[in-house]
């Protein structure tokens, strides 16, 4: 079997993840390099409950040691940090080991940086694999880097065990209509854009929620100050971290969730409000469109079709769709497809 290094950044994926390849592939032919601030982290990861996961303080110096050659294959989570990029560009010998799995944002170039969009360039077109999370994606890398490896497909695995406790805990009854725009403070998220297409509704019994926990905080102040002038104390800015059980709480506390990216972004929330029965706007003729109604049969609403709604369109959401998307994102979110797809990566 290969031996295999995964680079994952300390974060709020990190963990689940990390426990989801552990317990269904052979932890021996694994090691994982976890770099990142622990102060700063969003979620605290428990190092010492796995024995093949090393804290690595300076990874650009641990990956410049004899031992990166040790491996077979090495994953590269989430392609974001420039120094890693460069690393690959001038140790070229690891680019046939190589794979590179991107999350969402990591596949766009760095604005107004020309040496380093070719040096991404460079290390995307002669990786060794290229994962994506949806096979929409492909194309976009085929058109802008041109690789030469071979494409995979695969996703995380999320543990739904607690949404199923919370899906069948009884809604508590609020007089207002909750609405989600987004997920995090980043400009994709088009947030100020979707509060002026909701500032018609602005009279009625609503509440905007607006998670602008991690991100640009310069542009999340910005959508506050928007929001506010727009819908006033009715925009309620969610400015903290929580951790995932009260994340979770939140998603449930929601009616409706808009989310008006082009990309592949917000995966775990809008399958979390799906799961749970929320009706879910998203943009017109973006991946995620095609991904949730064409390919997995879920009932959306795309953000075009709010131009034209009165509120009581807007707001309504049948029985029949709740329960259908429900049945849909549960046979989405089974273990097995997942695995099958990590297999066929480490067995490449």
């Amino acid at each position: 079997m290969y031996k295999i290094l995964h680079l994952f950044r300390l974060g709020k994926f990190a963990n689940d993840n990390i426990k989801f390849m552990n317990e269904n592939f052979n932890n021996n032919d694994h090691e994982f390099w976890i770099y990142g601030s622990r102060i700063n982290a969003e979620t605290k990861l428990d190092l010492y409950s796995f024995k093949n996961v090393k804290y690595v303080r300076n990874i650009i110096e641990k990956l410049g040691t004899k031992k990166v050659y040790d491996f077979d294959k090495i994953i590269y989570h989430g392609v974001f940090e420039q120094e890693i990029i460069n690393f690959f560009a001038e140790e070229r010998k690891l680019l046939k080991r190589l794979y590179l799995y991107f999350w969402g944002g990591d596949k766009f170039y760095i604005q107004n940086n020309k040496w380093n969009n070719l040096k991404k360039k460079y290390v995307i077109r002669n990786a060794h694999g290229i994962i994506n999370i949806l096979p929409e994606e492909r194309w976009y890398m085929q058109k802008f880097y041109h690789p030469r490896g071979r494409f995979f497909c695969a996703k995380y695995y999320a543990d739904y065990g607690l949404l199923k406790s919370i899906k069948e805990q009884k809604q508590m009854e609020k007089d207002y209509i909750a609405i989600q725009v987004g997920h995090s403070a980043t400009f994709t998220n088009k947030h100020i854009q979707i509060f002026h297409l909701l500032s018609k509704f602005k009279d009625e019994s609503i509440k905007v929620y607006v998670p602008l926990s991690y991100g640009d905080k310069d542009y999340a102040q910005r959508v506050i100050k928007e929001g506010k002038k727009i819908f006033g104390e009715k925009l309620i800015a969610l400015t903290e971290y929580l951790c995932e059980d009260e994340y979770d709480q939140f998603l449930n506390h929601m009616d409706i969730g808009i989310f008006a990216m082009n990309r592949q972004q917000a995966m775990g929330n809008i399958q979390t409000l799906l799961y749970l029965g929320k009706k879910v706007y998203l943009r017109d003729r973006s991946v995620l469109v095609h991904y949730f109604r064409n390919e997995n049969h879920c009932d959306i609403c795309t953000t075009n079709e709010i131009y034209k709604m009165e509120y009581e369109d807007f707001i309504s959401f049948s029985d029949i769709s709740k329960k259908n998307n429900g049945r849909m994102i549960e046979a989405l979110l089974r273990i097995e497809p997942r695995i099958e797809a990590w297999n066929k990566i480490f067995n490449d």
